[in-house]
């Protein structure tokens, strides 16, 4: 058995615990953000709740907003990990949208305040970068192979590149959840099914959306 050098014992604790402290200090935040919102907590109250001072909180994160960017990161990863289960299932390309934008509507309806603050996050990071924040990139490529695979089954249009009919989706379903966020009655399920609806027949192959009209035709002449 080989024996250690000495301090590297030492040192994977001390790697360990900074990442274990890292890790509470991001959910002690994050609980926070859910009751005040983000900018209802000041890093005092965070350094707080987390039982550290608040110069620890400095030595793992350079502010507040550094803290909401984690949790936006891993907000983004776990709608990652839903629309890969959403992927694998065996449906066609309209079908997973619905399935997507029904399981989004169950997990964040109960997280308005975080739900809200990440998206302003989202939005200033673009906007202070010039570009669209990278963890949007979780989301809108996965989609973008999706809609890529339906053109290449004929389900959807391929007039259209599939990465744009991708970003066109994601912003429909978007615009749902941003509307939500400014209306505390808003229906968010009740929308975001209907938009996944009209998206999905939106991005139908021609031939295919001709059929359908022709089938609400017929329906409309037998009224």
């Amino acid at each position: 058995m080989a024996i250690p050098e000495p301090g590297t014992s030492n040192e994977g604790r001390r790697e360990r615990r900074a990442r274990e402290l890292r890790r509470r200090i991001h959910v002690t935040a994050q609980h926070l953000f859910l009751e005040h919102g983000f900018e209802g907590t000041t890093v005092n109250q965070i350094a707080d709740a987390a039982d550290i001072a608040p110069a620890t909180f400095f030595n793992h994160f350079p502010s507040k907003a550094a803290v909401l960017d984690s949790v936006t990161a891993e907000i983004f990863e776990y709608l990652q990990s839903i629309l890969d289960e959403v992927l694998a299932l065996e449906a066609t390309t309209q079908q997973k949208i619905s399935a997507f934008a029904d399981r989004v509507a169950q997990e964040i309806l109960g997280v308005r305040n975080l739900a809200h603050d990440a998206l302003l996050g989202l939005i200033r990071s673009g906007a202070h970068s010039g570009h669209v924040a990278p963890h949007a990139s979780r989301i809108r490529d996965p989609f973008a192979s999706m809609m890529l695979e339906g053109q290449r089954k004929g389900e959807v249009r391929d007039d259209l590149d599939a990465t744009f009919l991708a970003e066109v989706v994601i912003g429909a379903l978007n615009a749902s959840i941003t509307n939500w966020l400014a209306d505390d009655d808003y229906p968010l399920a009740e929308r975001l099914r209907e938009t996944a609806t009209f998206m999905g027949e939106a991005i139908q192959k021609q031939s295919d959306q001709d059929a359908s009209g022709g089938a609400h035709a017929r329906r409309g002449d037998e009224r």
